[in-house]
């Protein structure tokens, strides 16, 4: 028998970059996406995923930024490694 309570919702604290699982993992796809508006709506990064693939289905808007800043961040780092001065 097969359950749809296959989504895990899961959220940063706050700015504390703790990554935290619901309690109540894994979920229904309403659920999930119910409480990751939730947590959303306090600018929280919050995001829901397959607990087997990990595919993810919702993702905040500052989760979204949080995965830009962290790109450009490594992109920062890989040029100044690896470019001369003069090429940057």
């Amino acid at each position: 028998m097969s359950s749809n309570k296959v989504w895990n919702l899961v959220y940063v604290v706050g700015n504390t970059e703790r990554v935290v699982s619901a309690a109540d993992n894994p979920q229904t796809r309403a659920n999930s996406l119910s409480g990751a508006e939730t947590v959303a709506k306090n600018g929280w990064r919050v995001w829901v995923q397959h607990h087997q693939t990990g595919k993810r289905i919702f993702e905040s808007p500052a989760e979204i930024e949080a995965k830009k800043a962290a790109y450009a961040r490594q992109l920062e780092e890989f040029v100044t490694r690896n470019l001369p001065p003069h090429m940057r």
